[in-house]
């Protein structure tokens, strides 16, 4: 049984120089474990800010801040969001779909159930994890029909916090060698789903970046827990242009969970406006008590929280879909991950920074570093996948399962 996120907490060592069946880290890249300015072992094409000089001591750059009364609120209530995903997971692994002590997020029981008129059409078993069952609507399954031409691999971004930035640095590689372009689909839980609609708009990754440090400074200073959505809804309406969700129709999957009498993975990827847009991934986000003072949010009429709780790395429309998870795949127990801090196991963070990062807005320094260690990860996964072997141009959809 794979451990849940929630078991970084009770881990702090290093993930391991070898981990287990990870053919990626045959090519590694190494990185200054403290540095302000870190260097690449590839040559890159990317811009870089230089820093101004500046004298520090290790520990400025890579250990957590001193906590504070609101930091400890914001870890605390995401580790009890996590204990409580957690529980659901081991009880949904006990038993095939459908049996009591299975925790499936859905049942094709009728064919005729409707959720506030719009009708279910598509039920599917994920790739990875069969017992994780997710669904479509109508609207999305023809959104996805619509689109002539699909490039194959999908990406897919998991859950990761506030570590956003490692998903903009691993988009930055992937976008700028050719692995994804205007037709390639993709799918994101959570900041994951953030990313998927940054990369739709056509937006740099480096002023993703640069909006990230805006929203990370301003909840420095008064506070994460119960005001981030506020300010993430903020920073995401200036940032995304007015057609974004034009650009994301068909394109990106934003995986929210519902609360009906039990959790239910639902895929959204139709929108009928930017608000539309903003509120899935909002949605896609939501800790309960942690973006906002309450247990849920509504979505189109439907109690909602959290994607990552039911689809951590949700699958994407295309015939082949690279998982991206910003946390330890080894640590976690999970399979069939492409693109992890696995790939640079000597410059990764522990666990417990990870997680504390996650959950807390880090200095502009390390947000940075988050943003390197994507590439070159990134970077470690492409000298396996030569992107003119596995990237193709496919003219009818196929939806993995």
């Amino acid at each position: 049984m794979a451990p849940s996120l929630s078991s970084l907490l009770y881990n702090t060592r290093l993930p391991s120089a070898n981990p287990r069946a990870n053919s990626n880290v045959a090519n590694r890249y190494t990185l200054p474990v403290r540095t302000q300015s870190l260097s690449f072992s590839v040559k890159s094409s990317y811009p870089r800010k230089t820093q101004p000089s500046t004298t520090s001591t290790p520990s400025s750059s890579t250990d957590a801040p001193p906590p504070s009364e609101r930091k400890s609120l914001a870890v605390a209530t995401g580790e009890l969001f996590l204990g409580l995903a957690s529980r659901l997971i081991k009880r949904r692994r006990k038993g095939p779909i459908g049996e009591s002590g299975s925790v499936a997020m859905f049942e094709n029981s009728s064919g005729k159930e409707k959720y506030d008129g719009e009708r279910i059409g598509a039920v599917m078993e994920d790739e990875i994890e069969p017992e994780v069952v997710w669904e479509q609507r109508v609207k999305d399954v023809e959104a996805e029909r619509q689109r002539r031409v699909v490039t194959s691999p999908g990406f897919s971004f998991s859950a990761a916090g506030l570590l956003f930035p490692y998903h903009l640095g691993v988009a930055q590689f992937l976008i700028e060698k050719g692995y994804i372009k205007e037709t390639t689909p993709l799918s994101g839980s959570s900041a994951g789903a953030i990313v998927c609609a940054v990369i739709a708009s056509g937006a740099s990754m480096e002023e993703a970046l640069e909006a990230t440090k805006i929203l990370a400074e301003d909840c420095r200073k008064r506070g994460t827990a119960f005001r981030l959505g506020a300010v993430l809804r903020g920073v995401l309406d200036n940032f995304l242009p007015d057609d974004v969700h034009i650009r994301s129709n068909g394109r990106v999957r934003v995986a929210v969970t519902q609360l009906l009498w039990r959790p239910r993975g639902l895929l959204v990827d139709q929108f009928d406006s930017k608000e539309d847009l903003i509120n899935a991934v909002f949605t896609s986000s939501f800790i309960p008590g942690y973006l906002a003072p309450r247990p849920a949010t509504m979505f189109r009429n439907r109690l909602c929280i959290d994607g990552g709780l039911t689809l951590f790395m949700p699958p994407t429309s295309a015939a082949q879909t690279v998982r991206v998870c910003a946390f330890p795949a080894s640590q976690l127990g999970l399979e069939g991950i492409g693109i992890s801090p696995d790939c640079n196991p000597e410059n990764c963070a522990s666990p417990r920074q990870l997680f504390n990062w996650a959950l807390e807005p880090a200095e502009d320094e390390i947000l940075d570093r988050l943003f390197e260690l994507g590439y070159l990860d990134a970077a470690v996964w492409a000298k396996e996948n030569p992107v003119e072997q596995v990237v193709q141009d496919d003219s009818s959809l196929s939806i993995s399962t």
